[in-house]
């Protein structure tokens, strides 16, 4: 029983760890928006929080070959390509915007687990 409660309180720790550690190597990012859709190469945002009153331009990121895409925690396994983001999961963006003036992501990171 004693091992079994260790075992527990370590696998905890672990994840509490790794959660944090993500917290802070993800933390300094330019935009955190949820996905609205996805179309080809290009993700466009939307705010987490919308009030009604308010009108809201969506932000549209372009994905090239050099963009990251991960998750934090445990989701970063299963998160590696354009393919794997979906419409209403919870993103934090690094962009730049180039010439054309369009916003060219490179990095995103989906912190939600749903």
């Amino acid at each position: 029983m004693k091992l079994l409660k260790g075992v527990v309180i370590s696998i905890a720790i672990v994840i509490v760890t790794w959660f944090a550690i993500d917290l802070i190597r993800y933390g300094n990012y330019d935009e955190k928006k949820r996905i609205d859709e996805v179309n080809g190469d290009t993700l466009v945002l939307v705010e987490l929080n919308i009030l009604p009153d308010a009108s809201y331009i969506p932000l549209e990121v372009k994905i090239t070959d050099e963009t990251q895409i991960t998750g934090v925690g445990p989701l970063s396994f299963f998160l590696d390509n354009l393919n794997a983001l979906k419409q209403g999961q919870k993103v934090r963006v690094w962009y730049s915007s180039n010439s054309d003036n369009e916003n060219i992501a490179k990095k995103v990171v989906v912190y939600n687990l749903f």
